[in-house]
């Protein structure tokens, strides 16, 4: 029983002749010494009630950084039909956003696949024709009633042949003067002094660019022909013709600066010889956007992340800016009154990764229901006129939007902010002004998906070629992702526009030849 006297410390220590004779003295030191137990017990047990708590949390913090690894090791791992279907998910949530009943932990998703069908070869490829017919004895008696064709591509490899210039040269006939011998000059040349041609250069452009093929790689390509190029020679080529694209640049960026909409995005990349930084430090790669007719798409090596790149690189535009949440896009908007556009599809991601990867379903599955009908309606109206579009969806989308904002303002309390689920809820309100701009012109989009897939090529290319080895090399690649996704998104043929195109380069001379160099469906023709 002693142990359960532990906390008496006057009692412990005293012997029958060290107590008081007065019951007073004796209820008084009995008293004290019970009032400190007491106090020791609630001390204790506050102290094991503020463990259970650290506890509570730490598990909830285990819980939530196990639900970040499961996000993680699913866009690492997951099978390629899964990363092709990631802009797809919302065909695995029912659209009845209002059903809350069923058994989310009983979620069955299926994928209907249809049945592949052999695509038609393109009709201007020109036709070699094989005829398999049968012998003129058994065709007596008989009349051609038809025929039955197929179609098999065939592919030789690449014509490669070397281009002769031959400038005959021409003196008196009498010998008096050699001064006045005559031979034709030169035109101008892309690359003077140079075996380079302007098919070369866009074939190595094309290579490495769109795809994805590092110098290296290309020098063994041409030394198994018997073609020696070292990859420091065409990295010296494409750096020189950079330099003379400059004028077409500054003709896009001046369109782009005055379409009115602009959606922009950045990744990172990496330079190893930049001044005053580390060879490991990280770089980035900002894309601005002009969707619309004659879309441009322009690339801008920087050095940082910070504020002050789109301050630069906005300068002259007004209008809407669609982008993430990133906050390095607010000083350009409040600088130049810019009207900022959210992206629905980061709000998405962020509820379908919940989906996927957490306990709870429920509410991610609410939420997507709600998005899956805002993108129903604008798959079905991508076909129709600006003012359509902009009564369709004030009329469908914008009550959804309303239901939708009032239950994240209800739910944000019920759930723990730093829970994937809370932190998807606390994005979506958060962006949430940014989110509905969309609502205000037929000719903005719900989201800024556009851009993500313009950096894709990009990204794949840094896959393979890892980092760009100096400023201006980065700047390099900058100026010809410019002109090969501008090219692709008007439509062009890439390799013969840069084949055409380099090859009237040198002729142009005024703002008018420039124009017609450009990559846009409206200025470029291929003669």
């Amino acid at each position: 029983m002693l142990a359960d006297y532990k906390y008496f410390d006057t009692l412990l220590f005293m012997t029958i002749k060290d107590l008081p004779n007065n019951i007073l003295e004796l209820k008084k030191i009995i008293i004290e010494n019970h009032n400190k137990l007491i106090k020791k017990i609630l001390d204790k047990n506050k102290e094991i009630s503020n463990k259970k708590k650290e506890i509570l949390d730490k598990n909830k913090e285990i819980e939530r950084l196990n639900e970040i690894i499961k996000t993680l090791r699913r866009k690492k791992y997951a099978p390629s039909s899964e990363k092709d279907r990631v802009f797809n998910e919302m065909e695995e949530i029912d659209s009845d956003y209002i059903d809350d009943s069923s058994d989310d932990d009983k979620i069955t998703v299926t994928y209907k696949r249809k049945k592949g069908k052999r695509k038609v070869l393109p009709k201007t490829l020109p036709r070699k024709d094989i005829i398999i017919d049968i012998s003129e004895e058994e065709k007596s008696g008989m009349k051609k009633i038809g025929e039955e064709v197929s179609e098999k591509l065939v592919i030789k490899p690449a014509e490669i042949y070397i281009e002769r210039t031959i400038r005959p040269k021409y003196a008196p006939i009498d010998n008096s003067n050699d001064e006045k011998i005559k031979i034709k000059s030169l035109p101008p040349q892309l690359l003077p002094k140079t075996m380079a041609t302007s098919s070369l250069i866009s074939y190595i452009i094309v290579s490495k660019f769109m795809d994805a093929l590092p110098l290296y790689r290309l020098e063994n390509i041409f030394s198994r022909i018997g073609i020696e190029i070292p990859r420091q020679t065409m990295a010296r080529w494409l750096i020189k013709v950079y330099l003379q694209l400059m004028p077409l640049y500054n003709l896009l960026q001046d369109q782009l600066l005055d379409s009115g909409h602009i959606q922009m995005d950045e990744t990172r990349t990496q330079v190893l010889n930049e001044k005053n930084k580390k060879a490991t430090s990280k770089s980035y790669m900002w894309v601005r956007f002009k969707p619309g007719d004659n879309p441009i798409i322009l690339y801008d090596y920087a050095p940082t992340r910070k504020g002050q790149v789109p301050i630069e690189l906005l300068n002259g535009f007004k209008g809407y800016l669609q982008v993430d949440g990133y906050d390095g896009y607010s000083s350009a908007c409040v600088l130049y009154e810019l009207i900022r556009m959210g992206c629905m599809d980061h709000c998405r991601r962020k509820f379908y990764d919940v989906y996927k990867s957490s306990k709870n379903k429920k509410n991610a599955k609410k939420a997507l229901s709600y998005l899956k009908l805002l993108y129903d309606l604008e798959d079905k109206i991508k076909d129709l006129s600006v003012d359509e579009k902009y009564n369709q969806r004030q009329k469908h989308a914008k009550p959804v939007l309303n239901e939708m904002k009032e239950w994240l303002d209800d739910i944000k309390y019920k759930i723990a902010p730093k829970s994937p689920m809370g932190k998807a809820v606390n994005y979506a309100l958060n962006e949430w002004n940014y989110l509905i701009v969309y609502l205000e012109d037929g000719k903005l989009n719900i989201s800024n998906i556009l851009i993500e897939n313009k950096i894709r090529p990009f990204a794949i290319g840094r896959k393979n070629w890892l980092f760009s080895a100096s400023v201006e090399g980065a700047k390099a690649s900058a100026m010809f992702y410019s002109l090969i996704e501008t090219a692709k998104a008007n439509g062009l043929n890439v390799f013969e526009y840069f084949n055409t195109m380099l090859d009237q380069l040198p002729n142009a001379k005024t703002l008018e030849d420039y124009e017609k160099l450009l990559p846009l469906k409206s200025f470029f023709k291929i003669k």
